[in-house]
């Protein structure tokens, strides 16, 4: 399995049209207070950030911080598109610009979670043609496409959306309703979600927002750290759970890719609306 974590500061609202013009950027609350509750509380494990290339010009040294920690860094677009409409020539060109941002920090990028978890028609060839090696995808089964490319799934229900957004609850299994949960519950979903993956041998990612941490702008609640924490301590000590960041579980699924069912096609499920990311508070 995967610890995994999307989004950082002000670029999905400069790029919704929400952040407000005459507000300066750099002091996100989802940088400055929560990304550093996050490391410590995942402190001893390697997870993956899917992090937009916009945040590199902005929060350099945040970048550098989750690097340090030992982390891997993925792309989450430039500035977090709805990737699933940009056409073959806008996403080789956003994806080049991403690697290329990021090279030029010294890090290579060998994953992409589009932002809205859909892949774009033509992420399945534009991905290996610029060195990728896996794609992060809402609904789209784990497995290996015929050209190499590892395809891993996103549950819904194991993201930190479905218990703290009322606009994503319908997806978690655990308490379910369209309210938002306590951290304990959240716990409790996660874990559980992790425990019917893990006992059929499969793969499963958690995925987390590290400005969810924050239930307002104001304050960083210390409960739900501590709850993405005891999730990460009671995964880390289970022997049945290899825990490792996307790009390990990736190579080795290609190394071992005829175990693997072919994934012939990423088109999301029927259900899945990636608009609904544009109106997420950060």
């Amino acid at each position: 399995m995967s610890i995994t974590f999307d989004n950082l500061g002000e670029a999905s609202d400069i790029e919704f049209g929400r952040w407000p013009t005459h507000v300066p950027v750099g002091r996100h609350h989802s940088v400055v207070r929560d990304l550093p509750a996050v490391l410590e509380a995942i402190a001893g494990t390697r997870a993956t950030f899917f992090v937009e290339a916009w945040n590199l010009h902005v929060y350099p040294d945040a970048i550098k911080s989750i690097v340090d920690a030992g982390h891997e860094i993925g792309s989450h677009g430039m500035r977090h598109e709805i990737w699933c409409n940009l056409t073959p020539d806008q996403e080789y060109d956003h994806l080049r610009r991403c690697v290329d941002d990021y090279a030029r920090f010294g890090i290579e990028i060998k994953g992409l979670r589009p932002p809205g978890g859909i892949a774009a028609s033509s992420s399945k060839t534009v991905l290996p043609d610029l060195g990728l090696n896996h794609i992060s995808l809402v609904g789209v089964q784990t497995g290996v496409t015929d050209n190499g490319l590892a395809v891993l799934e996103s549950v819904n229900a194991a993201a930190d959306v479905s218990y703290y957004a009322p606009a994503f609850a319908k997806y978690r299994n655990h308490e379910p309703g369209d309210h938002v949960v306590t951290p304990d519950v959240y716990v409790e979903g996660m874990l559980r979600e992790i425990e019917h993956v893990v006992s059929d041998g499969g793969y499963i990612s958690t995925l987390s927002h590290p400005f969810y941490l924050s239930p307002t702008p104001e304050a960083t609640d210390p409960a739900r750290a501590a709850a993405l924490k005891e999730v990460v301590r009671q995964v880390t000590a289970d022997p049945r759970i290899w825990v490792a960041t996307t790009n390990e579980i990736s190579t080795w699924m290609i190394e071992h890719r005829a175990d693997f069912s072919e994934t012939e096609t990423l088109d999301p499920p029927t259900d899945w609306n990636p608009s609904f990311y544009k109106d997420i508070r950060r």
